[in-house]
């Protein structure tokens, strides 16, 4: 199994206290109704304790819904712990991208060294409310969102994009109109069940957006729609060596989404599971996928 260097490109940190939703009585969430266990600090030394021993020697901090008042602090913050511990090596930020004022939020986040780009969740399914963060599936593709993700590649900026397999044609829309844009499917493309009518969706789906080359794949959040008891190995090992097999290690890479995946697996059995999925796989793919598409993408 892989043994080298890893880059980590989806995590958070948190204060509880700037995190409006962790502090919050809880309700359902994206990855759950029950997340009593995320409602403590989650701080860069509670990070480098999960990474000990795992060789993790970058990683990339992903927007986690800081106090809507202040977008900019979380970057600002994140900066702060950056410039004394060394890790995040970059930062994934928020801004509303259909905002009139956006560029002045870009601007605004584009002030500290490592910040890369902006996640600003599209997704909708129709099944749960808590899968829905914008009021129609096609959101992505109204004039105003579409005019914010073009302002990304003015400042050298991506766009994490997340979304659920009834939204990838809309998805091929936008990343194909605008292939001046550097674009991350998040979360693996959201796959919401290990039916066969899930799967059939979702590769029915990413098979319409592989053929786009400035769109990347995060290979993270193994449980991150589950509700139930974490997915065996089986399924997650067809869906990520699915995904290496229609975008290429060239355009795949890693990222844990811890601590939301503590709710369901420790960081060892994490990467374990993720490796032994691979090991397969010749090693030059490997490494692209653990380290070196991440440091290209996130250009660390």
């Amino acid at each position: 199994m892989y043994q080298g260097p890893i880059i980590d490109t989806h995590h958070h940190l948190w204060e509880v206290r700037n995190y409006p939703w962790l502090v919050a009585p809880p309700s359902p969430k994206i990855f759950g109704e029950s997340y009593e266990p995320l409602r403590f600090d989650y701080l860069i030394d509670d990070l480098r304790v999960d990474f000990n021993g795992h060789d993790v020697v970058k990683s990339v901090h992903v927007q986690a819904h800081y106090d809507a008042r202040d977008p900019v602090g979380e970057t600002r913050w994140l900066q702060g712990v950056a410039d004394r511990h060394g890790f995040p090596h970059a930062i994934t930020g928020h801004a509303h991208l259909a905002d009139d004022r956006v560029e002045e939020m870009l601007d605004a986040h584009a002030q500290y060294e490592n910040f890369r780009g902006i996640r600003d969740h599209v997704m909708w399914e129709p099944s749960r409310k808590a899968w829905q963060a914008v009021e129609r599936p096609d959101f992505c593709l109204s004039m105003e969102w579409r005019r914010g993700v073009a302002l990304l590649a003015t400042r050298e900026l991506h766009c994490e994009l997340q979304g659920f397999p009834n939204q990838f044609d809309y998805f091929s829309e936008l990343v194909g109109s605008l292939p001046q844009v550097r674009f991350c499917l998040v979360h693996a493309g959201l796959l919401t069940g290990d039916d066969p009518a899930s799967i059939e969706l979702w590769e029915q789906g990413l098979g319409r957006l592989a053929p786009l080359k400035n769109l990347f794949v995060k290979c993270s959040g193994v449980n991150n729609v589950n509700w139930g008891a974490p997915r065996p190995y089986a399924p997650v090992a067809r869906q990520y060596n699915t995904l290496l097999d229609m975008f290429g290690a060239d355009r795949c890479f890693f990222g844990s989404n811890f601590p939301v995946e503590k709710l369901k697996s420790t960081y060892t059995s994490l990467l374990a599971t993720v490796k032994m999925a691979l090991a397969h796989r010749p090693a030059t793919e490997q490494r692209a996928f653990f380290h070196d598409t991440a440091a290209r993408f996130y250009r660390i």
